[in-house]
């Protein structure tokens, strides 16, 4: 929420940038008004000629190194996926970022008409990218701002024609918290035990495919030897992605190899392991809006049943829309309600419509104490102390929400596989063993309480 001295400031600002380069913008649009739209877009400052379709894409964490950083990079070894299948080409590097929360320089444009980008461009914006998210489908344009127009100020004006078209370009971040490296005091901590989870897992997860959007995975790890795993990096060129700690610890709770000391829930699924992480100025880690639905369009391409987002950050209409467009193909979404606090607001993409949110508890079933609460809570699985798997090998004990989300996809995908239950049971809590850990009845701190499976795999 914005105080009316904030927002007269901000239209202040504008009203003098405009005044400023009134010249410009009128010339702008006395020229546009005599080109046709692809000209008009494709001879923009500093753009190459690229013709089709547009769009884009982010991501959440909380992973250990005590930072809530994007912690994950590029993975080692085979099973990498780095190109084909997507329209998609980037102009220009990342530009600033604002509290490392939205780039300042730059909007968003969601399936905008010739007419709005053409009022985008003549305040001086250029096309850096274009996206066709043609999975979902979804197209997303990526603009640069003139040097002087900051984020919030274009579009508000933009606004003023195009109200829903323009949006911020939100960065998302893990939602963990650092690292115990002290010896587990049992087989995953009892966290699998903790929701009924078969002792042998050996028949779990066939024919199933899974998805999470995280840090990149080492596909290389021993834990995760023998794994059906592809991965994909969806990171600006000149990036750095972020380091791979948090996306490899996800992917071994699903599918970590048994015997290993790390079993995964799932050992026979195939997992697809998308990786929008890079590492901001700061040394902290996100993912960009942009880079989630670039993840989003390749898992919904590869036909995954379920998709983790161990990631939180702010509302944005163009993640919402690509959420809404996975959730729409009967695809299961499950998201970190977030690490703020009982007083933060909602975690997006968790207080989407359609997502399951997924909050934490220990294994004596108490809420993790930075978890967010709210009327968007659906479930609470294990999240505190979790035995995960390092990157040189060694087990750590790890909290945050974004460690439940593993949990809920293991459980949701078997769950489905088996037709023990369907996807709108799952949306309306309507799951046969399940815990009332709170006030009776759905309430904003456990939600409806922890499912548990309380069977055998097959």
């Amino acid at each position: 929420m914005h105080t009316p001295g904030i927002e007269a400031q901000r239209k202040a600002a504008a009203a003098g940038w405009l005044a400023r380069h009134a010249r410009t913008v009128v010339a702008g649009i006395a020229i546009m008004a005599m080109l046709p739209f692809e000209a008009v877009v494709l001879s923009a400052p500093g753009a190459r000629p690229v013709l089709g379709s547009i769009g884009m894409a982010q991501a959440d964490d909380d992973d250990g190194d005590g930072d809530d950083d994007g912690g994950g990079g590029a993975a080692a070894g085979g099973g990498s996926d780095s190109g084909g299948g997507m329209d998609h080409e980037p102009f220009e590097p990342v530009g600033r970022v604002d509290a490392e929360t939205f780039i300042a320089d730059e909007l968003l444009a969601l399936n905008p008409s010739a007419a709005a980008l053409g009022r985008a461009t003549a305040l001086g914006a250029r096309i850096i990218e274009r996206i066709d998210a043609a999975s979902l489908p979804l197209r997303v344009v990526r603009l640069r701002l003139p040097p002087g127009l900051d984020a919030r100020s274009a579009r508000q004006i933009l606004a003023e024609r195009d109200r829903a078209t323009f949006e911020l370009h939100h960065l998302y971040k893990l939602a963990q918290q650092t690292a115990d490296t002290s010896p587990c005091g049992g087989a995953a901590c009892g966290a699998l035990r903790l929701i009924g989870w078969p002792d042998d897992a050996s028949n779990c997860g066939r024919n199933q495919a899974i998805g999470i959007v995280d840090t990149a995975v080492a596909v290389a790890h021993p834990a995760l030897a023998g794994a059906s795993l592809r991965t994909r990096e969806f990171v600006d060129a000149g990036s750095v992605p972020a380091a791979a700690d948090h996306g490899t610890a996800v992917a071994a709770l699903l599918v970590g190899r048994p015997g290993s000391g790390f079993p995964g829930m799932v050992p026979h699924a195939q997992l697809f392991a998308a990786n929008p992480f890079y590492t901001l100025p700061s040394g902290n880690g996100a993912a960009s809006t942009v880079g989630l639905v670039q993840s989003l369009d390749w898992l919904v391409r590869e036909r995954v049943g379920v998709i983790g987002l161990s990631l939180a950050g702010p509302s944005n209409s163009v993640l919402e829309a690509a959420v809404a467009r996975v959730a729409a193909k009967g695809v299961v979404v499950a998201a970190a309600a977030g690490n703020g606090g009982q007083n933060a607001p909602p975690a997006y993409p968790a207080a989407f419509s359609g997502v399951l949110s997924v909050t934490a508890v220990s294994e004596d079933r108490r809420i993790y104490w930075r978890a967010n609460r709210g009327d968007y809570i659906d479930y609470a699985l294990p999240g505190v102390n979790v035995w995960t798997v390092g990157l040189a090998g060694e087990g750590k004990r790890r909290s945050g929400t974004s460690f439940a989300v593993p949990f809920m996809v293991g459980l949701a995908s078997q769950s489905l596989a088996q037709r023990a239950l369907g996807r709108d049971q799952l949306l309306k809590g309507e799951l046969a063993a399940l815990t009332d850990l709170g006030a009776p009845g759905r309430d904003p701190v456990f939600g409806w309480g922890k499912p548990r499976f309380g069977g055998i795999c097959h």
